[in-house]
């Protein structure tokens, strides 16, 4: 097929054919691999290698289970989907989209508004923030969003109710049924109120941010730390929040402004495994903590400069680099 008629295909054909199929699963494998790889190593070097977790860590564990449960599902359905010759069984079908459509992907925009909150009553409401509770908030917001998520997948398994993978559009199309129509509807209402909310937020943040409050109470070199640090969690929150505001527009608004094949792909499919892709790479490098429990997870030592010396810094509980050294020349 030449190159003219393979996009004409993407662009102006109502079905996909095998050549657009497998062009498109080659770029979910890609991304996909990365995405799964990034945000499997998150969840489990928050979850193992860091033992004293903040409720900000405890929420950035969450998410990244939910984005290892979208990478990893579009490897295990959709991307053999486009592949294959026949159709998927249907009530595979139906499982999959349940739970990488509704379960794994209701858990970044619910994770994020844990995370908003969380920094706004840490900037705005530091007392409240810091105050002991019998029953920790964060522990029972994530349990909360947990069963929302378990809800969504559960409620749409009945017969009539279902998000299949259609190969022919490359995305998840809901049966012709008045419980899709309401599904949708109802879908589309609540991640409108979720970009608003998470926008609010994300301007509170950023207020905050180019805010500086001295505090007599505290030195000099601790109120520098603690800015520093503030800042860091208060970017990342807003960079998370932007990415799941473009992921909700993609799937509720973005994606029905073109009719074209290959726009539906991108703002639907592609969309929203990289997207997780990219959150999984911002929490990296932004959160300190994640990146040096990363690290030690997969045996990569930190080096920390000093003046002119360069310190290799061994995996211990100690606190500041330990005694081998290499001169810089």
């Amino acid at each position: 097929m030449s190159s003219t008629s393979f996009w004409d295909a993407f662009l102006y054909s109502e079905f996909s054919n095998p050549s657009t199929r497998t062009v498109s699963a080659v770029m979910l494998i890609l991304v996909c691999t990365v995405g799964s790889i990034v945000n499997c190593l998150i969840f489990f070097a928050t979850l193992l290698r860091i033992s004293k977790r903040d409720g900000f860590l405890k929420i950035c564990c969450f998410n990244s289970f939910g984005s290892s449960i979208v990478c990893i599902g579009y490897l295990a359905f959709p991307v053999p989907s486009l592949l294959m010759d026949g159709y998927p069984n249907h009530w595979l079908n139906a499982i999959m989209g349940q739970l990488i459509g509704w379960f794994g992907w209701s858990i970044g925009p619910l994770s994020q508004i844990l995370l908003a909150t969380n920094r706004i009553t840490a900037v705005y409401f530091p007392l409240w923030h810091m105050k002991k509770y019998r029953f920790n908030p964060t522990n029972f917001g994530i349990g909360f969003s947990l069963l929302i998520a378990l809800f969504s997948f559960a409620v749409l398994l009945p017969e009539g109710c279902h998000y299949l993978f259609n190969r022919d559009y490359l995305g998840w199309i809901g049966e012709v049924t008045p419980c899709t129509e309401v599904a949708q509807e109802i879908f589309f209402i609540i991640m409108l109120f979720i970009t608003g909310a998470t926008t609010f937020c994300s301007v509170l943040l950023f207020i905050k941010l180019i805010m500086h409050s001295p505090d007599p109470h505290v030195s000099n070199a601790q109120l520098t730390y603690r800015h520093k640090k503030n800042r860091r969690m208060i970017i990342q929150a807003i960079v998370q929040s932007i990415l799941i505001i473009v992921d909700s527009l993609n799937s509720t608004i973005t994606y029905n402004m073109f009719p074209n094949l290959f726009f539906q792909f991108i703002t639907l499919s592609f969309s929203m495994v990289f997207l997780r892709t990219v959150e999984g790479f911002v929490v990296f490098s932004i959160n300190t903590s994640i990146n040096a429990a990363v690290k030690k997870m997969i045996g990569i030592r930190t080096l920390v400069q000093i003046g002119k010396t360069i310190f290799v810094a061994k995996n211990s509980n100690s606190t500041g680099p330990q005694r081998r050294s290499i001169p810089i020349i």
